[in-house]
């Protein structure tokens, strides 16, 4: 069935919309002759067949002026349904009970939509009809479709609520992708028991369970990771202990996973995936099958090497045209520039393949760990290597990361010492290479929330990541480590909880004390604005100054941020406030640059005006919104390094998701570089004192200091967060 499904989507290329979609509909088992004509096939016929004197349809929000066509495909009642019980042969029928489905096809004039875009339209067409609407959306070479939760409200039983958008989203119509044909295989009635068409639903929703797909990538990578340790020597591996090799696989996994999200962006080139690709790339094959009679050091490592490592190093932690190869004898700390040179067929073809592509990010994730220190040999005082990624084409280099554990295709290993098991299956555990991990699922850089899921792997898996790996074992008893390291993963829902609460009540203080308004009045208001609705607030002009200059004074501190689930929570509620309030972003840029005006420090306001300039005006709306609140009201410490660098990974993505790219631009794409973290995401024990032992510390807000210090870290701590180059930072 997967190829017949490949050959309809394809099919969308060059065949009619509404036959194209009917067709796909159909393979899934999904038939019905029930449709109607709509005049011209455009918004304009479609609002005169359907609308009448009580529609209620938020033009702005549905895009109309991107409609190009819109198609009544079919609706689906129980008559058409094998096995369902036919209208006429009930008698009581419950009126909370849906009884048929209408497919719709859209066709929109753009390349590109965001998933709040695809679910605005979504709801504004479900609040036309008095049944769910099934919606398929193309646009470019891409389709989407966009399932809604709907409910009777129970004030007013002759009323939905439209609940959750869920989307399987950017099918390419030129090369779908393997996971979105399984998704879609999922979909099909060969899969699917149903009696009626709740059930249908629910067996939509399990089919297209966001958490079912997660665990399934969760099992595979947790295996090849336990694998991996086995396979990997990193630098200094002889002089520490078990969890050595293991921190530094995680920091790896960290690194390639943000790489691949930005993939979904189009910033990194698909052939340093694609082994096709590669030998076109690399002189030497890659080595993509384990021989059981080498020892570890025998086995090539070719691909982290000379792929992977100059991408991360070299590539994105250098800026566009100053990449190059680091001459032999020359440059020995300077990690900027490129490795393993003779491994490649045309070094120049391989940067030229970056430079057209992948741009400067910065933001510190990159930066090669290795150091120089000063040793005295002799009466000779000489610089030594520490290596820690091992970033070096020196032959004593003793860095070890097989070509098999990422090409390989399938593996039969035993995993029962890493997971204290004595199971058969564990002994026998089937693994896959990394890269072909990957390559079977498709990521979305947009992190899912409450009312719009997109069925792919999110961000937030970074999360689930770190719950998983980081704290993966404890070498001496065997047993799980999550409690000794405090390694617990918060799920979204309570998540969502913390935040609504924790900013309710900031903000309920700021109505009553600035605004003077009723604890009551603002307890009502409070509950319009954080809501997940389609209702708009119901605050005056100054309340809603009020408010805004609330949120930007807000200071977020989570003193055991872990993988970053709460920071990133309050982040995506205050955007979504700040979207309610300032729509346009009025009010919110305003206030950015009426800061700036205000700085002592008058050398610094044209520059940074021109910043705040530049971020609203070239990216998207929630661009602004994002990088300012990470900037002056997010901060996140956690005891473990590795999870402050996830956390810093999951606001990275949430920033590059609303960065414009535009390739005609020779500076850097278009691409605003990643911010410096360093002093919003930090690794400390927060359980310790910033003072001396002997000095009494009476909360952890205190800080002993004459106030000159203060201004002079506020000061830096603007021009770190920009900062682009290793010097200046």
């Amino acid at each position: 069935m997967k190829e017949k499904i490949k050959n309809d989507i394809l099919a969308f290329q060059n065949q009619n919309l509404k036959e194209s979609t009917k067709n796909l509909f159909n393979t899934l088992g999904y038939e019905s002759e029930r449709t109607t004509q709509i005049n011209n096939s455009n918004y304009q016929g479609f609002k005169d067949a359907f609308f009448d004197a009580g529609t209620v349809f938020n033009e702005e929000k549905a895009l109309i002026h991107d409609w190009k066509s819109v198609d009544i495909v079919f609706q689906l009642t129980c008559d058409e349904i094998k096995d369902f019980p036919k209208d006429t042969d009930r008698k009581d029928i419950d009126k909370e009970e849906i009884m048929s489905y209408l497919f719709l096809a859209i066709e929109l004039t753009k390349s590109e939509y965001t998933r709040t875009q695809l679910a605005q339209i979504s709801r504004e067409i479900n609040k036309v009809f008095s049944m769910p609407v099934l919606t398929l959306f193309k646009y470019g070479n891409l389709i989407t479709f966009s399932v809604i939760n709907r409910r009777l409200n129970k004030l007013d039983r002759t009323k939905d609520v439209l609940e959750k958008i869920t989307m399987i989203k950017d099918i390419s119509i030129l090369k779908p992708h393997r996971a979105h044909l399984e998704i879609l295989r999922e979909l099909s009635t060969d899969n699917i028991t149903a009696n009626n068409f709740k059930e249908l639903h629910q067996a939509w929703e399990k089919a297209l369970d966001i958490q079912v797909l997660n665990n399934k990538f969760y099992t595979e990578l947790s295996n090849w990771f336990f694998w991996a340790t086995k396979e990997v020597r990193f630098p200094g591996y002889e002089n520490q202990d078990d969890t050595y090799n293991e921190q530094n696989l995680i920091r790896l996994l960290t690194r390639l996973l943000f790489v691949w999200f930005i993939k979904e962006k189009g910033l990194i080139p698909e052939k340093l995936f694609n082994l096709k690709d590669l030998q076109s790339i690399l002189k030497d094959d890659l080595e993509i099958k384990k021989n059981k009679d080498k020892v570890y050091l025998q086995h090539q490592s070719n691909y982290y090497k000379a792929i992977l490592q100059n991408l991360f190093f070299a590539t994105l932690n250098q800026e566009l045209k100053k990449r190059e190869f680091r001459k032999d004898g020359q440059n020995m700390g300077a990690h900027t520039l490129m490795r393993y040179k003779s491994y490649f067929i045309n070094p120049d073809e391989f940067i030229n393949l970056l430079d057209n592509t992948v741009p400067f990010m910065n933001g510190g994730l990159f930066e090669c760990l290795d150091y120089m220190i000063d040793e005295k040999k002799g009466a000779k005082d000489v610089n030594k290597m520490v290596y820690i990624d091992g970033f070096s084409d020196r032959a004593d280099n003793v860095l070890c990361l097989p070509d098999y554990l990422f090409f390989s295709e399938e593996e039969t290993v035993d995993l029962s010492e890493q997971l204290n098991s004595k199971s058969e299956s564990i002994k026998n555990t089937k693994v896959h290479g990394l890269i072909n991990i990957l390559n079977s699922y498709k990521f979305t850089i947009t992190e899912n929330t409450p009312i719009e899921e997109d069925i792919a792997l999110d961000p937030e898996l970074l999360g689930r990541v770190f719950e998983n790996l980081l704290a993966s074992y404890n070498p001496e008893t065997k047993e799980t480590a999550r409690k000794q390291t405090g390694s617990f993963y918060t799920p979204r829902e309570v998540v969502d909880f913390m935040v609504n609460e924790s900013l309710h009540a900031y903000l309920k203080q700021a109505l009553v004390n600035k605004a003077g308004m009723s604890a009551d009045d603002a307890e009502v208001g409070l509950e319009f604005l954080l809501a997940y609705n389609e209702k708009e607030h119901l605050f005056e002009p100054e309340e809603v100054s009020i408010l805004i200059q609330a949120i930007d004074e807000c200071k977020i501190l989570d003193l055991a941020c872990g993988s970053g689930a709460f920071p990133m929570g309050i982040l995506h509620k205050q955007v979504y406030i700040l979207q309610k309030l300032d729509p346009k972003n009025k009010l919110w840029k305003e206030r950015q640059i009426e800061k700036i005006k205000e700085m002592e420090d008058i050398t610094l306001i044209d520059t940074l005006a021109k910043d705040v300039e530049t971020a609203f005006e070239n990216n998207e709306l929630d661009y602004g919104r994002k990088l300012y609140l990470i900037e002056n009201c997010i901060y996140g410490v956690d005891i473990q390094a590795i999870a402050i660098q996830i956390s810093k990974l999951r606001f990275f993505i949430s920033l590059i998701v609303d960065q414009k790219i535009d390739r005609t631009n020779k500076d850097n794409f278009g691409i605003k570089a990643l911010p410096n973290l360093e002093t919003k995401f930090v690794a400390a024990n927060s359980l310790i004192s910033i003072v001396k032992p002997d000095d009494e510390q009476t909360t952890i807000y205190e800080y002993y200091d004459s106030g000159e210090t203060l201004k002079e870290l506020k000061k830096i701590y603007h021009t770190l967060f920009s900062a682009r180059s290793p010097e200046t930072k």
